[in-house]
């Protein structure tokens, strides 16, 4: 019996189990084994996440009829492999990009999908709460870019951990913002509302030229070179260049406060933060970040162990706990 790519990624998933779906072939790595056969490692990337998958004994004919980034179908067996599972891979056969949806194929959101239209007027409302000219002027200036805009709403925040899917930066950059902006009513006349609004729609901007992201989800050159940070907090600076340029007459505090914002958002310098949260804003966002991330890692284990109702997550490595995953009764 064949097994969707649903059970492929699933917690559900058991070692005999037979799947036939299509992957993206994120990456691909010819070896040699200790007889001198060749075979292929691959990266193997749909809907439902990424698993390794193995092709034994290949000949330099079968290596060449697909490529990394290619679109392929699988028929594999589920094996354990020092106690992770992988795929033990059979038929596989290249699949035309005109004959398959590639942007279906990448990580979707966990839980009920937000639509970017959604997300576009969510975003709209943000900007029209402000009170601050200057960094309205931002914002629009930004948004109206139909290149900016279409990147932002597409891009995903991360390769891994979370929001790690099509629009998920936009998703994650609103939640972080609606968070935000709830804490600084709580210290309505210590906290700049509108700057630490701004910061949470732009602190991870950066992260539209981190990602290629056309097939599966990987760093581009920039990415790995600079990082996210780096690079937003450049597109945020260059973009107040060019407000002042055209006669705009942005306040230098501000642009210093932003700056920071975006540059100290990671809060540790372990977590790759250039710099350490300075002020009250800072000290906020970093903690709002912190919380629609960790929120979304867990939406994510949830949705995982839905079919199962197993009421406590695997060990996650990066939160260093176990994570029960049962809601509390209404």
């Amino acid at each position: 019996m064949m097994e969707s790519a649903m059970k492929t990624m699933s917690k559900e998933l058991t070692a005999g189990d037979r799947v036939s779906d299509l992957f993206i072939c994120a990456a691909k790595d010819v070896r040699t084994d200790k007889n001198g056969n060749k075979y292929l490692v691959l990266r193997l990337v749909n809907a439902q996440g990424v698993i390794q998958g193995k092709k034994w004994r290949v000949d330099d004919d079968f290596i060449e009829t697909f490529n990394a980034q290619d679109c392929i179908r699988v028929d594999a067996t589920v094996k354990e492999y020092q106690g992770k599972l992988e795929l033990d891979l059979g038929d596989i056969q290249p699949v035309p990009d005109e004959d398959v949806d590639i942007a279906a194929l990448l990580p979707a959101r966990p839980g009920e999908k937000m639509e970017p239209e959604e997300m576009q007027e969510s975003l709209a409302k943000v900007i029209d709460s402000l009170a601050n000219p200057h960094l309205r002027a931002l914002l629009d200036s930004l948004f109206r870019d139909e290149a900016f805009s279409d990147a932002f709403f597409k891009a995903p925040a991360a390769k891994g951990v979370h929001h790690n899917y099509i629009h998920g930066l936009a998703e994650h950059s609103l939640a972080v913002s609606r968070i935000a902006d709830a804490v600084a009513g709580q210290y309505a006349d210590q906290v700049n509302r509108d700057l630490l609004v701004t910061a949470g729609l732009l602190h991870d901007v950066g992260k539209i030229a981190e990602f290629n992201y056309t097939r599966a989800i990987e760093y581009s050159d920039q990415g790995r070179l600079l990082g996210h940070i780096i690079l937003g907090e450049k597109l945020v600076s260059d973009a107040i260049d060019r407000l002042n340029e055209g006669g705009g007459a942005f306040p230098d505090e501000l642009r210093l406060q932003l700056l920071h914002l975006v540059i100290s958002h990671h809060g540790e310098r372990e977590f790759g933060s250039p710099v350490e949260p300075h002020t009250l804003e800072g000290f906020i966002l970093n903690h709002a970040d912190n919380i629609d991330a960790k929120a979304n890692i867990f939406m994510k284990l949830r949705a995982q162990a839905a079919d199962s109702e197993a009421p406590w997550s695997e060990y996650h490595r990066l939160l260093e706990r176990f994570l029960y995953l049962r809601k509390a009764e209404e």
